[in-house]
């Protein structure tokens, strides 16, 4: 049971590749257009109770009200002109997870202030789509303490055990349902899309998944300076390997470099076939260790029955520890390195591995 909890609680969030899954889709628009008008709708709540016997309870608490929605506010209006990193993602919730809490303490009502509670589960379903377990508990903890603070006070006004466990559940039932399930439900469709996404004939990730899947590689540590490496591998004279002996051994010489390729790599090496000979491999080992780990694939390439051989071309880099990478740019960009010295490999005869770097400004 430990183990799972801990397993849940170490999964990486998922900004990058929610993000990427609305881009591929033509869903970033809505999606932010629909957050902001949401959260207009949040600020609009306390300001429309300025005035009333249950809003705010005097001058300093209807500025803390006015200051609060204004501040959710301003921090939704990125939301209009385009797609916010990771770090500007968090500082809205955060300061929507505050507003709400500003608000709900300021207004004179309790029961209204405890009901207002119900507005957290709104923003910890935001939270649970795009980031990790710990920001949703986060926001779980500031709405249990405005509960916890409104649902005393009304027990103290009223002395009305019923009314106060029947509120409370409703604040503590959305709370914990709408966040939770939404990020287990997040974290489901991420696996199934990950493992739907398999090139037919190999078994290993098709491009678009390749991609994915090294996005979420590289978020797992961000936290840390990450070494990242990407090789190129493109099988030489395949062509005549077709045209001599036909498709069928041609496909069978696929699968079994795909096989070699699984062989020789660690666990959490992402394999890929990116169309026709040419495959790709990518880790965050240190790149000696890659390259003795693409050594040792070419001579395993070398010694299938099928008597082919494999041009390599590695491009290796560092991302630094909370660098924003930008998806797919940067990918693109190792992609495109590695390519090129795979190429140099083939001009010098093939079934050989060349290495490149790319350095990505600080």
């Amino acid at each position: 049971m430990l183990g799972w909890w801990r397993g849940w609680w170490q999964r990486p969030d998922q900004f990058d590749w929610f993000s990427a899954y609305l881009r591929d889709r033509g869903l970033q628009v809505r999606w932010r257009m629909a957050t902001f008008v949401f959260t207009v709708l949040l600020v609009a709540v306390p300001v429309v109770m300025v005035g009333s016997p249950a809003g705010p309870g005097g001058p300093l608490q209807t500025w803390i009200v006015i200051g609060a929605s204004a501040s959710a506010l301003a921090a939704s209006l990125l939301w209009l002109f385009r797609w916010p990193s990771r770090a500007q993602s968090l500082a809205y919730s955060t300061v929507c997870s505050v507003s709400i809490a500003a608000g709900c303490l300021a207004i004179q009502d309790p029961y209204a202030g405890l009901m207002g509670c119900t507005m957290f589960a709104a923003i910890g379903g935001f939270v649970a789509y795009f980031h990790a377990l710990a920001h949703v508990v986060a926001n779980l903890v500031v709405a249990l303490s405005c509960a916890t603070i409104n649902a005393v006070r009304i027990l103290v006004e009223t002395d009305d055990i019923r009314i106060v466990a029947g509120s409370a559940a409703l604040v503590l039932g959305l709370n914990l349902g709408v966040p939770f399930g939404i990020h287990t439900l997040v974290h489901s469709l991420h696996i199934d899309l990950r493992d739907s996404d398999r090139d037919p004939l190999t078994g290993l990730l098709n491009r678009r998944s390749f991609y994915n899947m090294v996005r979420d590689l590289i978020a797992a540590r961000r936290q840390v300076n990450t070494p990242v490496n990407v090789t190129m591998v493109d099988l030489d004279d395949f062509k005549l390997l077709n045209d001599t002996h036909g498709h069928a051994v041609g496909d069978a010489a696929l699968v079994s470099v795909a096989a070699v390729l699984q062989e020789h790599t660690e666990p959490g090496t992402v394999l890929g076939r990116l169309g026709g000979e040419e495959f790709v491999i990518a880790d965050v080992d240190a790149a000696a260790r890659h390259a003795i780990t693409a050594e040792r694939i070419r001579r395993g390439i070398a010694a299938t029955p099928f008597q082919i051989t494999a041009s390599f071309g590695i491009c290796s880099t560092t991302v630094a520890a909370g660098a924003e990478i930008d998806h797919p740019g940067f990918l693109d960009r190792l992609i495109r390195a590695a390519d090129a010295a795979m190429y140099q490999s083939k001009r010098a005869g093939g079934n050989r591995v060349v290495h490149d770097r790319l350095d990505i400004p600080g």
